[in-house]
């Protein structure tokens, strides 16, 4: 019994020991492992609030927040909404939002078999990692919930004609958005969409009065085109787009939204 005591004591120390560093090693893999999406993704949205457009239902709050969502959710980038109608000429032409990218983690170990002193190293790095991340985040939210509060509710949602000619310029839509579309560094983005909520309907000088739409949508080879109500697709030429008959049928597709 005498020879058996010191071996079980040595055992049980052995694996106390094992179980210690085997913690300290799934703490760093877990914190280091933390899901960080980086998906960078660009919304276009061009948003008809002309009153001519009654067959396709009104964007809310809710829908623009889901949209943003789908930047937050898998990663960063911006998301930018041109009004379809008839805007006054010194109003702004694209309403943008910034989602920041959150830091990813590094493995700083040297080693394979890392001591406890590395490892309580990276574990320290992690932690300084997750704090500017929280920060990120807060500020993403922050910037996420003026849009929504102030800029959406103030120059989208409440949208008047201007002097009262309720007329839908498509033409000048798609300039904004061609304009956006040439700013520097669009290849960076993973995936780039651009979805128009309209019927299509050109009535740029009166209401009833249609007219063909007379500017080339010049999509970048990255981007997506969705178009949601519209009614003559003969404009797009051979580009290739994806349809919804309204915006239910849209945002169910979004659900389902994956960065590939």
């Amino acid at each position: 019994m005498t020879f058996f005591r010191p071996f079980l004591l040595l055992s049980f120390l052995s694996i106390a020991l094992f179980s210690c560093v085997d913690d300290a090693s799934k703490a760093h893999t877990a914190a280091a492992e933390e899901d960080i999406p980086d998906c960078k993704i660009m919304i276009i949205l061009g948003d008809d609030r002309s009153g001519s457009s009654q067959s396709i239902q009104k964007l809310d709050k809710a829908d623009y927040e889901a949209v943003i969502n789908i930047i937050t959710e898998n990663g960063n980038g911006y998301f930018a909404s041109t009004i379809i109608g008839n805007p006054a000429p010194n109003s702004k032409e694209i309403f943008r939002l910034k989602v920041s990218a959150l830091k990813p983690y590094e493995n700083i170990l040297t080693s394979d078999n890392p001591t406890l002193t590395e490892q309580a190293k990276q574990k320290k790095h992690n932690e300084k990692i997750k704090a500017k991340n929280e920060k990120i985040k807060k500020k993403n939210q922050s910037r996420v919930n003026t849009f929504l509060s102030k800029t959406l509710t103030s120059s989208i949602l409440t949208y008047e004609p201007y002097k009262g000619n309720d007329i839908t310029n498509i033409d000048l839509a798609f300039n904004h958005i061609n304009k956006l579309l040439k700013e520097p560094n669009m290849d960076d983005y993973d995936k780039i969409i651009v979805v128009l909520f309209t019927d299509g309907v050109n009535e740029p000088v009166r209401s009833g009065k249609i007219e063909a739409i007379e500017n080339t949508l010049e999509l970048t080879d990255n981007a997506e085109l969705y178009l949601v109500g519209w009614k003559d697709t003969s404009v797009f030429g051979g580009a290739e787009i994806n349809e919804f008959e309204g915006k239910e049928g849209f945002f169910s597709y979004l659900e389902d939204f994956e960065c590939l």
